[in-house]
């Protein structure tokens, strides 16, 4: 009888079957199909590697503030998919290696719960004393007319392309879009972005919108907000869509429609054999990873809306549930829940926006410090670049951070430490950051809530 055995392989699972391993327990994972889930194969590490390349191109731009010149960028795709694949064949192969090291039990084959204490895979029945469901999520389909059409694609569709689309109407909620139509717009594509939502990155303090938005529009990248896909049809040279948004009705062609709307994968996992549901948009769980079965887990996106599909928040939640399995007793923290997004200036934040700070009933003070007035900041030309910090007013407890600008998706790990360490805005004042580095504003913006900024005007 196995200890734990986890179904899914992805950023939470793989996490998941190695802790409990370290704990001395008999582990399997199970897996359909490449180990490394949709993070890894066809996520964020692609996309990743695809805003590395868009970076560079931004990175020549800027070059001539500092004398440097380059006539004419090459632009390769095909140069740039055939890396792209072979980091994440050599990443596939590291997972496997990392989990027969760790005495983990791969069973390749599609894995769903059989009654209490069992699971299934392909036919055959084993016992174990816990389960840890990490299947990740799927694809939604498109809910409007001509959602079914050929030139109606997700972002898979995308990456195994050979050639990347002219016109692409990239359509939802995703904040993953903007990385996407940023890359697309750089490498000769014209993108066009449309969103149900009153703004872009509706999670992001206000602050960090508008200066993000500002990037997007300066840079030629179209964004259509409150929009609506009255239909779509076959026309000559691709598809006609009729968009509605803020600013009216108009007919668009393009050559795809990019959509990449997902949910919890809850379907055929055998949820009903453990009185639970498999018609939600996501499986409910506590701070322990626990369902409301015994001894079955579950993590990452399976467990949250699209908003929470980060793949280090399923790492942490695997972390959480292998030890829980295996007699710890852990827990998430949700005051340290990480969003980032990696379009350039990259955009990061952690904890409490102001508003939401104001919501949760605290006494609210905000301070923040533009990279403009940063050294470092201003040697790279970083206009939009900001740090803002939200703390407690009566003792000064960081409640949140938000970062838009070179650095950010690393310079936000400073403040999720800050917020675990129950840190107060006269620590974050007081920490001498090196410098010239943008994260002496991270002080300075702590500072500048306590009303004795240094360097601000």
């Amino acid at each position: 009888m196995k200890d734990v055995v986890v179904i899914g392989g992805g950023a939470g699972g793989v996490p998941a079957a190695i802790r409990a391993a370290q704990l001395v327990g008999e582990v399997a994972i199970v897996e359909s199909k490449d180990f490394g889930g949709l993070c890894m194969n066809r996520g964020c590490v692609p996309f990743g590697h695809m805003m590395v390349a868009s970076g560079i191109i931004g990175a020549i731009s800027f070059g001539k503030k500092v004398g440097l010149s380059v006539k004419e960028v090459s632009k390769d795709y095909p140069i740039l998919k055939k890396r792209q694949d072979e980091l994440i064949d050599f990443m596939r192969m590291g997972v496997t290696t990392t989990l027969k090291k760790n005495n983990v039990e791969i069973i390749q084959g599609k894995g769903k719960i059989a009654g209490k204490g069992k699971f299934d895979v392909d036919g055959k029945t084993v016992s174990c004393r816990n389960i840890i469901l990490a299947t990740g999520s799927g694809w939604l389909k498109p809910d409007f007319p001509g959602g079914d059409l050929e030139g109606v694609i997700n972002s898979d569709d995308l990456l195994n392309a050979d050639e990347l689309p002219k016109k692409v109407l990239l359509f939802g909620r995703s904040p993953w879009l903007l990385e996407i139509a940023q890359f697309l717009n750089r490498f000769g594509s014209e993108p066009l972005v449309a969103t149900p939502d009153k703004s872009i990155i509706p999670e992001e303090s206000k602050t960090i919108r508008s200066r993000l938005r500002k990037v997007l529009k300066d840079e030629g990248i179209d964004i259509k907000r409150e929009a609506k896909i009255a239909g779509a049809s076959k026309a000559k040279g691709g598809l006609s869509v009729e968009l509605n948004s803020k600013e009216g009705s108009e007919t668009v062609t393009v050559d795809k429609i990019l959509y990449i709307e997902r949910a919890g994968s809850l379907k055929g996992l055998g949820l009903t054999s453990i009185g639970l549901d498999e018609n939600g948009e996501y499986l409910e769980v506590n701070d322990k990873m626990e369902t409301g079965a015994e001894g079955v887990y579950a993590i990452g996106d399976l467990t949250g809306p699209q908003s929470r599909h980060y793949s280090h928040f399923s790492s942490e939640g695997g972390i959480v549930a292998a030890e829980n399995a295996m007699g710890l007793d852990s827990s998430m923290n949700p005051k340290t829940f990480t969003r980032v997004l990696f379009t350039q200036p990259q955009v990061a934040g952690v904890g409490l926006t102001p508003k939401e700070a104001k919501k949760a009933g605290h006494d609210v003070v905000v301070g923040a410090a533009p990279y403009g007035m940063n050294p470092f900041g201003m040697l790279i030309s970083e206009n939009e670049g900001i740090v803002e910090v939200v703390a407690e007013k009566k003792y000064g407890e960081v409640l949140g951070a938000h970062f838009i600008g070179a650095g950010a998706a690393e310079m936000v790990g400073q403040a999720i430490l800050a917020i675990r360490m129950e840190a107060t805005l006269e620590e974050l004042a007081t920490t001498s950051f090196p410098h010239p580095t943008l994260s002496e504003s991270l002080a300075e913006a702590a500072r500048d809530a306590l009303g004795r900024h240094i360097y601000l005007p």
